[in-house]
């Protein structure tokens, strides 16, 4: 052969850079013929911010995006002659793009599965590669050694889930290593009065969720590190992987035990440590949701990113919001399957449990047949109904491929860390725009453009009564807020039987003239709440945070320490629950800077906000010791019992701990409540007894007005629930009792008894608080710590003093006596919130 003659294609780079230049060079071979307004502003906008290293393109789901960062990809492409990523949340989003690609012209390589397609494409820079977020932050990545000129992160607000997947390592319950990490924690949490919670989550109970505390974790690092390797996690992908990333970090990482197994991962995500993320990597993205500052912090790490938002209506779809009858949740299930009967569903449900409920008809979405399960389901032409258990993202049914969605209890966090956040600490400024991100999100399941039309099926009083309030709906998108309150202006034209659940799911589904009429006429005349902007002190400590914990995970633990005690300082006169979690981060960064008694002063501290954080052993006097002591009223009413009762006082305080820890009869728990109260210096009553009304116990501290309520229920099976007439309604009762004979009292409220769920047809009070009995019978034993010193004491200054510092240090001070107490909201508790698929 003549090798002159060799057909020799040399490659053609495209020197264009500007987007919309690009477009107009390509073939167009596809449905896509123009761009629409919306895309042409967002690219417009972008090339002239095309220099600044972090920009987020916010566009409705549907509204063209893909095209968008499919010419931004190929944009830099051809600036930098260099590799560019395209990263997508699954496989099925990877060959969305890559199909959208083909049809516009545009040559892409693709990278999913451990195969390439197409690859030189991108090593000789023609074009990017649209891969997953598992290949690009996995720990054994392929592309963790190239040179990265730009990264293009696709729906960037569900992106949390995916990333943070990779850096963290999940233990199930079955896995041989479960138990034998668990038990490293057993004589924490009992000298933390936890035994029940310990004991039911190692019996495999998803309502049990532990924290063990930073500075178990890091004293028990070593045996931790020993039993994972033992049983093999540094093998498989799914252990290995993330074990890669955590195993010379594991004092940093937060550890959470639950009955479906063990967590652990780093508090916020390290990926300052990545390539990506590098000054001279460019990083667009993408988003259907434009997240707050503080989601994109602690996410990626950025401060500040450059927004696009362009207007229009593109990706607006047209959506029929349905709240079926019902008086129960299974009674609205029956309406809603009824409904449906001939239907094709998608069903999203908060947990495995209430997913089971749905089966059949439906059939349980399975992790381990992924995208052919749901491509099978989209395809499918029947009444095939489909159930996702707390799976909020990842899956697309655009069009035809399914227009009814049914969205089953209020959304939980997808990992035990975000269940922690959100139940366990509470921390409120979070808690709201996570839900409404994931309700936001399981709504993007079925409408993908602005073309579609469908109906979603609200099922479950407390999704109900969180979309009805307006304080939530703040957080929802503009046109999703309509579209609810229209849903529930329907839901009242029902139930005046004006019309019928089946004549408006008929007009929606297809596309009836009287529906379209009705909706175009209607939707955009509802109120809307501006979402609201995070307060800039918010903001501020959150930026602190990534700063603090990056040099945490850098080692420089110094700076962290000092940089954690600052944020803690500012957040608490804002928000005390947050301060807590700063304060416990502070103690570490000391704990591993060799700092014994500045460690010891911070976790006890953030103890004394929150239990949940975990108390060390320590002695009386080291947070006291550097702080002038002025004993408040509730020391000298203390100082007051013990120069009446002295030693009898302790002895009491013994048959208050017996009465409590043994629980099975309501009356002497009653009396031991009463009493426990009045050793802490509190006017105690039961109120109950006397009048027939009001709360079992009351406790008031008069000097600022204020108290707690407590109703016991310590008689409670552990396979009951607390019920809407016996318990929730009679809280409510006692509410009243309290506006009359209290009325210029606040009061918390709280139900002493076990962690069980609160029926889905109560309506709780909002702040109406479950603590386990075990707790108090630890504020028992505190409480007699400190009275047992401070008798010990020989004059009554002393003995005042030795109280004040006891109330401090052991967290007795009012009102963190009762506020750091484990406590459950009785809204998370209306039906089962585990996580969903079984940790694997």
């Amino acid at each position: 052969m003549d090798i002159s003659k060799l057909p020799i294609k040399a490659i053609k780079r495209v020197r264009t850079t500007d987007p919309k230049d690009i477009f107009k060079s390509l073939t167009l071979r596809g449905s896509v013929q123009n761009i629409w307004g919306p895309q042409a502003e967002a690219l417009e906008a972008w090339h002239q911010h095309r220099h600044l290293p972090d920009v987020v393109v916010g566009m409705n789901t549907g509204g063209g995006k893909t095209l968008v960062g499919l010419l931004i990809a190929q944009s830099l492409v051809n600036e930098t002659q260099g590799k560019v990523l395209y990263v997508c949340p699954t496989n099925q989003l990877v060959e969305q793009v890559a199909s959208k690609a083909s049809e516009c012209g545009i040559s892409v390589a693709t990278y999913m599965g451990g195969a390439w397609n197409n690859e030189r494409t991108y090593t000789t820079a023609v074009g990017p590669c649209v891969t997953n977020y598992a290949a690009v932050f996995n720990s054994k990545t392929t592309f963790r050694e190239h040179d990265m000129k730009a990264v293009i992160f696709d729906d960037a607000h569900v992106a949390s889930n995916f990333v943070r997947s990779q850096f963290t390592l999940k233990i199930p319950s079955g896995h041989a290593a479960f138990k034998e990490l668990a038990q490293l924690f057993r004589a924490h949490f009992y000298y933390n009065s936890q035994t029940q919670q310990f004991d039911d989550m190692l019996n495999g109970d998803r309502l049990a969720l532990l924290f063990a505390p930073m500075f178990e974790v890091r004293r028990q690092a070593d045996a931790m590190r020993q039993i994972l390797i033992k049983h093999g996690v540094d093998s498989p992908p799914d252990t290995g992987f993330p074990w890669r990333y955590l195993k010379d970090h594991l004092t940093r990482c937060v550890t959470i035990l639950s009955g479906s197994g063990i967590e652990i991962a780093p508090p916020l995500l390290p990926v300052h440590t990545l390539p990506y993320f590098r000054s001279s990597t460019r990083r667009i993205y993408l988003t259907a949701t434009l997240p707050t500052q503080v989601e994109f912090l602690r996410t990626f790490g950025i401060v500040n990113p450059q927004p696009i938002v362009p207007g229009g209506k593109s990706g607006d779809a047209q959506r029929l919001f349905l709240f079926p009858q019902g008086d129960t949740d299974e009674g609205q299930r029956a309406t809603v399957l009824d409904l449906t009967s001939k239907l094709k569903a998608c069903i999203i449900t908060s947990s495995d449990q209430d997913a089971a409920t749905w089966c059949p008809p439906a059939t349980k979405f399975s992790g381990a047949r992924g995208h052919h399960a749901i491509q099978e389901f989209a395809k499918s032409g029947g009444a095939d109904k489909l159930v996702l258990a707390a799976r909020y993202d990842g899956v697309d049914l655009p069009g035809d491929a399914c227009r009814v969605l049914i969205l089953d209890g209020l959304p939980r966090g997808a990992s035990l860390f975000e269940r922690f956040l959100d139940q366990g600490l509470r921390l409120e400024r979070l808690r709201a725009s996570h839900m409404a991100v994931r309700i936001t999100q399981a709504i993007g399941r079925i409408f993908r453009s602005n073309t579609d039309h469908g109906a979603v099926f609200i099922c479950g009083s407390d999704l109900e009564k969180w979309l009805s309030d307006p304080d939530n709906q703040k957080h929802l998108p503009r046109l999703l807020q309509q579209q609810i309150n229209f849903g529930i202006e329907l839901r009242r034209m029902v139930d005046e039987k004006r019309t019928t659940s089946a004549e408006l799911l008929d007009g929606v589904l297809k596309g009836k003239q009287e529906w379209d009429k009705l909706y175009s006429d209607n939707v955009e005349a509802f109120e809307t709440q501006e979402q609201p902007i995070e307060p800039a002190w918010f903001a501020k400590l959150v930026v602190d945070e990534v700063s603090a914990f990056q040099k945490l995970w850098d080692g420089n633990f110094a700076a962290a320490a000092l940089q954690y005690r600052s944020i803690a300082d500012e957040a608490e006169p804002h928000d005390s629950r947050l301060a807590a979690w700063f304060r416990h981060w502070e103690g570490l960064a000391h704990d591993l800077g060799r700092d014994d008694d500045a460690a010891m002063r911070a976790y006890v501290r953030a103890a004394n906000s929150r239990v949940e954080l975990g108390r060390p052993k320590t002695k009386m006097g080291v947070v006291a010791a550097a702080e002038e002591i002025r004993p408040s009223g509730q020391a000298k009413a203390i100082l007051t019992l013990l120069k009446k009762k002295g030693q009898k006082t302790l002895s009491q305080l013994g048959d208050i701990e017996k009465a409590l820890s043994d629980g099975s009869q309501t009356n002497p728990v009653e009396q031991a409540l009463e009493d426990l109260g009045a050793s802490l210096g509190l006017e105690s009553s039961r109120p109950d007894r006397g009048s027939g009304s009001g709360p079992d116990v009351l406790w008031r501290h008069t000097e600022d007005r204020t108290g707690v309520a407590l109703e016991a229920k310590t008689n409670k099976k552990p396979t009951s629930q607390y019920t809407k007439k016996d318990d929730i309604g009679q809280f409510h009762d006692h509410l009243g009792w309290l506006a009359k004979n209290h009325p210029a009292e606040t009061f918390l409220k709280v139900v002493v008894g076990p962690k069980l769920q609160v029926s889905r047809d109560s309506n709780p009070p909002t702040d109406l608080r479950v603590v386990p009995l075990e707790q108090f019978v630890a504020l028992a034993k505190r409480t007699k710590e400190c009275l047992e010193i401070a008798l010990a004491m020989p004059g009554d200054p002393e003995k005042l003093a030795s109280i004040e510092r006891g109330l401090r240090d052991l967290g007795l001070s009012w009102p963190s006596c009762i506020e750091s107490l484990e406590s459950f909201l009785a809204l998370d508790l209306q039906g089962s919130y585990s996580a969903g698929e079984e940790i694997s």
